[in-house]
């Protein structure tokens, strides 16, 4: 089965490590990836550990379908407690290190305790080697990748590792593998520079056992033409990301100057065709037919992007519209390991309200770079914008402008804009995010009347139950569409298995890991009160654009939240009741 059932957990204080084995009934409740690292988080962290301190976990999980030949299935999933937000998070990231990580035999890895000094952790099939990482601390991510993959010996060995920011505990600090590819949000990076470890290595070469070989290869052939005949697909695979800047500025949902406009005069500068005409090469993760990667160089600016998120928040946010300079900017960003969402909307607000001022005629995306510099250095204001947007905007009196729910930044899509979007921003599990559901396309398109706020909000919960399916299996969603959209994908988990999987069972298991996921942020002292849009968005309308003066009101978010939390099985203050958990079989986890 494509599973190897066992997880290797490590201990860094003692430069030790075990095998322990997964139950098959933990295998078929929380399904993989997402699930399975989230059900092991809440059983093993105490309420109140400090995300920085030695009682958090790292946990690295692959799904079923990882390793697997099925398209878009080389991602692998992040899961710890925070430090930006001091609550749930998980992450995950393609490129080509997950299958790696899938390899050695293992279906998840969990770090535990701190390293007396700098690590390096070399993980090679079941063997594992503690390198001493004094000689790259203190490193770029693309010269730490290059120089751990000499210490290992191994040019195919694939690296996952932290720049000066997660070292200096910036607490929106990303972890990065395959250079340009990150799981960034939340503080992952600080996580792991607080546990000494700069880099995880890993190399693996034993064969994934597919139960059902020759039915799974049909399968997945199956599974690409469906692909392919998506009519959203050719474009994606043409222009990536980018794609997304005209339509969404078009249509008056662009932050612009921090979230106070929804509409550029113009975009066509940093649009599709812009970033289209830059590409250096199409690049792609493992086992992706879509490819929508696109290859940016210039000079010693090298990377895979810039994504819609990073242009639209080191753009239009912040008055910037030249590709180049973002895209240099998104090089930094790597470079230093930092999230560009959260660095984006927190640079974007200091900007507006003049914390950090632009002196002369010096340029605005030097300021930004400096800014970024100062932030991963903790250097003056820098040190307190390292403690990321919330206790930032705090600190600097400008809490007001501070676009972040949970202490999480706003993506790049002004969620005044839509009812759907501005749910889905209030209750995603991490704070923030607008991968957990996008009702927003939808919108767009009319499926609801203007008036229908519970078929929104429907939506959103039966989106983001699929969504914490899809990332337990764990697929990228670009290929497949944004939840369970196909049962081709419960085909390709039971033949790969010998288990039996449906977009029910799989949805189901996507529903449990979203009430544990709020169990934890329960437990760590969310409430009602933390699922709320900032007051900007309830009082402030949108400056200029087709949405011009819109505000998602206070009354609106409330009947969101009370018919949101019905549906979920919460009681009103958003807590998960004893039947809900009695029902998905989760009492016991919590």
């Amino acid at each position: 089965m494509a599973r190897y059932g066992k997880l290797l957990r490590i201990d860094l204080h003692s430069a030790s490590w075990m095998v322990e084995p997964i139950s098959k009934r933990d295998e078929r409740k929380f399904l993989g990836g997402k699930g399975l690292g989230t059900a092991y988080l809440v059983r093993e962290l105490a309420a109140g550990t400090d995300p920085l301190g030695p009682g958090n976990k790292m946990i690295l999980a692959a799904g079923p379908l990882t390793g697997t030949s099925a398209p878009g299935s080389s991602r692998f999933e992040i899961v710890t407690k925070s430090p930006l937000t001091g609550i749930y998070l998980d992450c995950n990231s393609g490129g080509h290190f997950g299958q790696e990580l899938k390899a050695t035999g293992f279906d998840m890895v969990i770090l535990e305790g701190v390293s007396p000094a700098p690590v390096i952790v070399s993980i090679r099939n079941d063997s594992v080697t503690f390198l001493d990482a004094s000689g790259v601390w203190g490193k770029n991510i693309y010269e730490t990748e290059n120089e751990v993959r000499r210490m290992v010996g191994d040019p195919e060995a694939r690296v996952l590792s932290i720049g000066p920011a997660g070292e200096n505990l910036v607490k929106f600090a990303s972890l990065s593998n395959d250079y340009s590819r990150n799981a960034a949000r939340g503080g992952g990076g600080a996580v792991l520079g607080s546990k000494k470890v700069k880099a995880i290595a890993v190399r693996g070469t034993r064969d994934i056992p597919v139960v059902n070989l020759r039915a799974f290869q049909e399968t997945v052939e199956r599974a690409k033409q469906i692909i392919f005949n998506n009519p959203w697909v050719p474009d994606q695979r043409r222009y990536g990301t980018p794609r997304a800047a005209g339509p969404v500025n078009e249509n008056g949902l662009m932050p612009v100057d921090n979230f106070r406009s929804g509409k550029a005069s113009s975009v066509e500068a940093i649009n599709a065709n812009a970033f289209e005409a830059l590409t250096f090469k199409r690049l792609s993760c493992g086992e992706c037919p879509v490819a929508c990667s696109k290859g940016y160089r210039k000079n010693e600016v090298r990377l895979e992007g810039p994504e819609y998120e990073t242009i639209a928040l080191f753009g239009p946010n912040m008055g910037l519209f030249d590709p180049e300079c973002i895209a240099e900017i998104n090089y930094w960003c790597n470079q230093y390991g930092i999230d560009t969402i959260t660095a984006g909307s927190l640079i974007g607000a200091v900007l507006e309200t003049g914390v950090v001022g632009i002196p002369g005629n010096t340029p605005k995306h030097e300021i930004v770079k400096d800014t970024l510099h100062a932030i991963t250095f903790r250097q003056g204001t820098g040190d307190i914008l390292a403690e990321g947007p919330r206790i930032a905007g705090r600190e600097l009196g400008i809490e007001y402008f501070v676009p972040e729910i949970k202490g999480m930044g706003f993506p790049g899509y002004d969620p005044r804009c839509s009812h759907g979007t501005a749910l889905a921003y209030m209750t995603a599990d991490r704070g923030a995010c607008h991968l957990r559901a996008w009702p927003l396309g939808r919108e767009l398109g009319g499926t609801w009347e203007e008036d229908d706020l519970d078929g929104r909000i429907m939506f959103v919960k039966e989106q983001q139950d699929e969504k914490a399916a899809q990332e337990s299996t764990i697929v990228c969603q670009f290929p497949y569409g944004i939840g369970l959209l196909d049962p081709v994908l419960a085909e390709l988990i039971s033949l790969s298995t010998g288990e039996e999987w449906t977009l029910d069972t799989m949805k189901e298991a996507g529903e449990r890991t979203w009430n544990l996921a709020r169990v934890f942020n329960v437990r760590e002292g969310i409430t009602r009160g933390d699922d709320y849009l900032p007051g900007k968005f309830s009082q402030d309308g949108i400056e200029s654009g087709p949405l011009k003066g819109k505000v998602i009101s206070r009354g609106d978010q409330d009947y969101m939240l009370d018919t949101y939390y019905a549906y979920r099985g919460w009681t009103a203050d958003g807590i998960p009741t004893g039947e809900t958990l009695k029902r998905l079989e989760i009492e016991e986890e919590t």
